[in-house]
């Protein structure tokens, strides 16, 4: 038996250094209009503009030309400096940013950015000493407290963060991000100490943040009720403070009160300034829990509207709704969704690749033949997008077209794309096999073999074909030892051995594995009935040959399965 063979899809971001830069800082960052040579001036300024345009790779190569008509541009070595740490490239950035401080030794966005890329770099005692060199310096910057706070706290040096934190609030005396930040010290280490730290925080300031914070403890330590009327005053204070609304609303599901869970919630997943993400995350935890889901299918349908309401062309959203109908039996609205979504993004790549996706996933062969050929148009040979749109023709019946398809990724593959190159010479071997090229087909077996001995469609496609022009049925039955050796319960190798044992005269021997492989699942396929009604047929077992050649015959009603059983019928009278 064949193993249709469908290539799998749906295969690190670069380390970035978030660094945000206010448009007051030209001036001080070391911009000097003493440029001199009127070309750097236009260069820099270009260079300025790609870089707040986002096209880094521009305002590289204009900073790199400004730097090198005039070497005392401090501004453009620090801008440099920037693009190189978004980029991950530590070491270019520290070369270029002392470039800027030999210019600028003082500069204090100089220095703080030293001191940000010594983080970045994880050198904590580097960025330790820069901070502090700076906070002496600049003593009125209180935002570097903070930084050197986050810095302790992310090197668990808890005592040494709230000495600093003790510092800040003799400067500016105590506010709620500062109370929210030693809050998030102490509940490491002393959760007791930090819930009395809210509770005393509320007593003469019951602001909305810190309520709803309360009740998120609360609600953490298992107090649900407590947590409620938190989340509850939170929001007599301000109704729009989505924390409070999403915790009340996680309180009555915990209650099983669902009509009120699902009349918040609602509310908060329709808020679009919630980040869209964090609804997503929410929505797939719903989706894991399927005894939920079926029993409140109208509810979570309503729960996707509200959260497409906010966002309505967010691609990640869109996705995960029309895999949501499609897991819901409505695979004709889940399609239509993702149509709507590419309607947004018809020049997006990931757009494309999740549309494709979803069409062959439901194995709509003439939509994907339609939308592969499109995506082509706006990428043209992408190998995903190819491999697609040549899947598509081959169900589609157009044979010829599907191997010109195939051919033609092949010929375009890197040698080093070792992955791609197998699947496609592996597609190639059945789509020249079904053309009645059996020569190219083994050929072309023998490659994929060579770069991936244990390809088990491969090796059961190439035994199983060998057996249909009985050629070589040692080598064949070589071959399909090596899938069921490592899939012992696969239907269709087992299929493929037994039926090799049975043309080398080992009957008895094949009755055996094909009964291993009705256990796994072959009573569904027409083609193992058939083979199995043959074996007992040959074992000189015409009444049970009858019998799984009919079960053959109902799931695909075949001419010869039926000539078959009637030759049978009339031998056994």
């Amino acid at each position: 038996m064949v193993t249709l063979q469908f290539p799998q899809y749906f295969k690190t971001m670069w380390k970035c250094l978030a660094l945000s830069l206010s448009l007051v800082f030209l001036a001080s960052c070391g911009y000097r209009p003493q440029v001199a040579a009127e070309e750097s001036q236009v260069l820099f300024h270009r260079g300025l503009n790609l870089f707040y345009q986002g096209d880094m790779a521009g305002a590289m190569d204009s900073f790199k030309r400004v730097v090198s008509h005039n070497k005392n541009n401090d501004a453009a070595f620090f801008y440099l400096a920037q693009i190189a740490s978004y980029a991950g490239q530590w070491e270019d950035a520290d070369n270029y940013l002392q470039q800027a401080l030999r210019l600028q030794p003082d500069n204090y966005w100089y220095r703080l950015q030293q001191a940000k890329l010594a983080v970045a770099r994880e050198n904590t005692e580097e960025a330790d000493l820069l901070y502090a060199a700076l906070f002496r310096d600049y003593p009125q910057k209180t935002e570097l407290l903070y930084d050197r706070i986050g810095l302790y706290m992310n090197g668990n040096n808890s005592a040494k963060a709230l000495e600093l934190l003790d510092t800040l609030e003799k400067r500016a005396g105590v506010t709620e991000s500062g109370l929210l930040l030693r809050f998030n010290i102490l509940i490491e280490n002393d959760r007791e100490a930090a819930v009395a730290l809210l509770s005393d925080y509320l007593q003469s300031n019951p602001t909305t943040r810190v309520l709803s914070i309360m009740g998120d403890v609360l609600a953490g330590d298992g107090e649900i009720e407590k947590a409620a009327e938190y989340y509850q005053r939170a929001l007599q204070a301000d109704p729009t403070f989505m924390p409070a609304v999403f915790g009340l609303a996680e309180t009555y599901r915990l209650k099983r009160q669902f009509d009120l869970y699902f009349e918040n919630i609602n509310v908060f997943l329709a808020y679009p300034e919630v980040d869209a993400q964090m609804k997503t995350d929410y929505l797939k935890q719903i989706l894991e829990a399927r005894g939920f889901v079926s029993t409140f299918h109208p509810q979570v349908d309503t729960l996707f509207m509200s959260t497409r309401s906010a966002h309505p062309k967010d691609s990640t959203l869109a996705y995960m709704y029309a895999g949501y109908l499609i897991q819901t039996e409505r695979p004709g609205e889940g399609l239509e969704v993702m149509k709507e979504n590419l309607d947004h993004y018809r020049n997006d790549y990931r757009a494309w690749y999740q549309t494709l996706g979803i069409i062959y996933y439901l194995k709509e062969w003439d939509m994907l033949c339609e939308y592969g050929a499109m995506a082509l148009e706006k990428f043209p040979d992408n190998t995903d997008f190819s491999s697609l749109y040549g899947m598509a023709l081959w169900q589609t019946g157009q044979l010829e077209q599907a191997i010109a398809r195939f051919e033609r990724i092949l010929s375009r593959l890197n040698k080093d794309d070792t992955q791609n190159r197998i699947q496609a010479m592996a597609l190639l071997g059945d789509l020249y096999h079904e053309a009645g090229n059996w020569e190219q087909s083994f050929a072309m077996y023998d490659k994929v073999l060579k770069l991936d001995p244990y390809n088990l469609p491969v090796l059961n496609n190439y035994a199983y074909y060998l057996s249909l022009r009985k050629e070589r049925l040692e080598r064949a039955l070589e071959m399909s030892k090596v899938t069921i050796d490592r899939e012992p319960n696969n239907s269709t190798y087992l299929d493929t051995y037994g039926w090799i044992l049975h043309l080398l005269g080992q009957t008895a021997k094949a009755k055996d594995i094909f009964r291993q492989a009705l256990a796994y699942g072959g009573k569904e396929s027409a083609e193992i009935l058939d083979h199995y009604g043959d074996i007992l047929n040959a074992l000189n077992e015409p009444l049970m040959a009858i019998v799984y050649w009919q079960q053959s015959y109902d799931i695909e009603p075949r001419e010869e399965t039926m000539k078959k059983i009637e030759t049978n019928r009339k031998t056994v009278q």
